[in-house]
């Protein structure tokens, strides 16, 4: 009986004290800063992935995956100019920005770049 319990209780704070933890990025601002500096941090990956690959000589490939350079450039810049700023003034366009960008990487994939 004292085994049974003990692995219950073993289970119930296991589950209870499960939580997902993010490590803060340094400097941030606030969540959004963070937000906007991973999401911008992964695109940079993912397009540099793509322009290592084979398929990137690919003329459709290379099409979405210039536009993708394009607007992750300009969300960068949208970016950086809000972070210099202290974060003041709307999110709107960033947000914005970086939707173009994660579909013009999902644009990548979609035309077989690897």
């Amino acid at each position: 009986m004292r085994k049974v319990l003990a692995i219950a209780l073993l289970i119930t704070l296991t589950v209870a004290c499960h939580k997902t933890v993010t490590a803060p990025v340094p400097g941030q601002l606030n969540t959004f800063d963070a937000y906007a500096y991973r999401v911008l941090f992964d695109s940079q990956a993912a397009i540099n992935s793509f322009k290592a690959s084979p398929s990137a000589q690919v003329p459709a490939v290379k099409t979405v995956l210039n536009q993708a350079i394009s607007d992750y450039n300009i969300a960068e810049g949208a970016y950086q100019a809000w972070h210099a700023t202290g974060g003041s003034g709307d999110t709107t366009t960033i947000s914005n920005a970086i939707s173009r960008v994660q579909a013009d990487i999902a644009g990548i994939a979609a035309q077989g770049g690897r």
